[in-house]
């Protein structure tokens, strides 16, 4: 027997190629099959972890769920908030100024008509605050001690000056101190209005919470 001859049985190194021609052509390309197959071997392995992480929900959400954080805002950005879109306090409420000084009350923050031409005086903080609603009757009674001066700034407007002006207090949250005394206070009309401010994905967002009953 001829010890050169090679049967193609394996070896000690492994299993070994049989040295029968595959035939015309075949042995030149042979090797381009073998290393596609590591080749995809490999890359099956890398693409597993991107496969995963793109079957997990996006970054702030679970489930579907969107995860929101709080965010801070401006006094100014909350003002202009205000001024475009009063109606989202109530419906055909509609802004017709902003920053009116009223010494020695400060300022009032924002001052708007209803549809019903009720003249309404806007009022808020970015914190928590019981000088708020103090704030807020200063302004009203200011209102209502300058209403010809007021009828004459606004006469371009369609007011009703015979109904006493309404007033809408906006804050984070507003303490029980505070709820308390404003049940025995008859006049003004005061509408209480939470407003909270998260992140969003086209920049900080505000939600309305009336406050009823509480």
């Amino acid at each position: 027997m001829d010890e050169n001859k090679t049967d193609g049985s394996p070896g000690a190194d492994g299993p070994r190629r049989s040295d029968k021609p595959l035939g015309r052509g075949l042995e030149d390309v042979s090797h381009l099959f073998l290393s596609q197959k590591a080749g995809e071997a490999a890359a099956g392995d890398q693409a597993a972890p991107r496969s995963i992480e793109r079957s997990s929900p996006p970054p702030g959400s679970r489930g579907g769920i969107a995860l929101l954080r709080p965010a801070a805002l401006a006094k100014e950005r909350l003002a202009a908030l205000l001024m475009e879109c009063a109606d989202t306090l109530e419906e055909g409420l509609r802004a017709i100024d902003t920053g009116i000084p009223c010494h020695p009350c400060g300022e009032i923050d924002v001052l708007a008509v209803s549809r019903t031409s009720q003249l309404t005086i806007i009022d808020f903080e970015t914190a928590p605050s019981d000088t708020l609603f103090l704030r807020g009757i200063g302004h009203f009674h200011w209102v209502v001690r300058n209403l010809p001066n007021v009828r004459r700034m606004y006469r371009e407007h369609a007011i009703n000056f015979s109904l006493q002006p309404k007033l809408v207090l906006l804050a984070p949250q507003f303490s029980l101190v505070v709820r308390s005394v404003a049940r025995q206070v008859t006049c003004p009309q005061v509408q209480w209005v939470r407003y909270h401010t998260v992140d969003s994905s086209g920049g900080p967002a505000v939600l309305l919470e009336p406050v009823v009953g509480d």
